[in-house]
């Protein structure tokens, strides 16, 4: 009696380590998107006001409507703007930028570790702390809100050093 008992014990463990193995090889189908990757990308994109902007980036991942570039550089007539990483919805042209953002026109320089940008209004805000340098002038803020046509820069609890 003891003996059957354990001889079946024995055959339902065997049968499931079996069950887990094979399962093993089963392909999983969670919520996975397909995920397009390029390297050495530059893509165009237009704006209300004929803002042309040329988006360059090393790496370029495309996942549904959604853009991400690593080491992104955003060029136009007015600015030249440079992040770690951008993020763009490619049907609204919003989207934010990540790590060392560097946003250079004629006479302004603008750093922030992360920018909300609106490229068809060619608008750009930061809350996480500003640096612009204008000439010798530097200017610090905790927020920021910069329009590119005409230059226009808003700045939160702004603090002046001049030299």
């Amino acid at each position: 009696m003891l003996r059957s008992f354990l001889i079946s014990l024995f055959l339902i463990l065997i049968a499931y380590a079996l069950r887990v193995y094979v399962e093993g090889f089963k392909p999983s189908r969670r919520n996975e998107e397909m995920v397009n990757a390029l390297e050495g990308v530059t893509i165009r994109s237009y704006g209300k006001s004929g803002f042309e902007w040329t988006i360059k980036g090393e790496r370029l991942e495309v996942v549904g409507r959604d853009v991400k570039l690593v080491r992104a550089e955003l060029l136009s007539k007015e600015a030249t703007i440079r992040a770690l990483e951008a993020y763009v919805d490619r049907s609204t042209g919003r989207g934010w930028l990540l790590g060392d953002v560097l946003l250079l026109s004629k006479d302004t320089r603008v750093k922030s570790q992360r920018v909300h940008m609106d490229l068809k209004e060619g608008e750009f805000r930061g809350e996480d702390g500003v640096e612009i340098y204008e000439g010798n002038n530097r200017i610090e803020g905790e927020a920021f809100h910069l329009r590119l046509k005409p230059m226009r820069i808003i700045i939160s609890r702004a603090r002046v050093n001049m030299e």
